[in-house]
């Protein structure tokens, strides 16, 4: 079956994609759940030009995924920190997985450089397909349930 145009604007993956899916945009939300909050620290780290890690800030920020946060250093002028929002935070599964599978599949050992661990017991933490219990759910025990959009005839 091949992807319409109404296909593409309705699906939530391409939305999704279409605001979090370039490169930089997904390494400065890295580095924000690292503790980098500040511009010349995502520079420093990113080694992007400041003109799209500017535009990329700037548009994560519009989005409602960072919000800036004033500070200003003894003799200086005011400067901003980002800091995650609620909306990112629910990001946070996604970029996790998408570290696990890459550690997986593309490093030559199947480990990455950094694991997560839990803070309260220091077990592991892996991004998961879980029901509204918390049980695992495998691949083959889901099912994608078409909704009826907003305003399209009821049968």
């Amino acid at each position: 079956m091949k992807a319409t145009a109404p296909d593409l604007r309705d699906c939530s993956i391409a939305s999704t994609l279409s605001l979090i899916g370039e490169k930089w945009t997904i390494l400065i939300l890295r580095d924000i759940f690292q503790g980098v909050s500040r511009f010349d620290d995502f520079l420093r780290r990113l080694e992007c030009s400041p003109a799209v890690l500017s535009a990329r800030l700037k548009m994560l920020t519009e989005a409602g995924l960072l919000r800036r946060v004033g500070y200003k250093e003894p003799g200086e002028r005011e400067r901003f920190e980002y800091r995650p929002t609620r909306a990112a935070v629910e990001l946070l599964p996604v970029l996790v997985g998408l570290m696990q599978w890459g550690d997986r599949h593309l490093a030559a050992d199947g480990t990455g450089p950094v694991e997560i661990r839990s803070r309260r017991n220091g077990q592991r933490v892996s991004a998961a397909l879980v029901d509204e219990d918390g049980q695992a759910v495998s691949p083959s025990d889901m099912a994608v349930i078409q909704l009826t959009p907003p305003g399209a005839p009821q049968d």
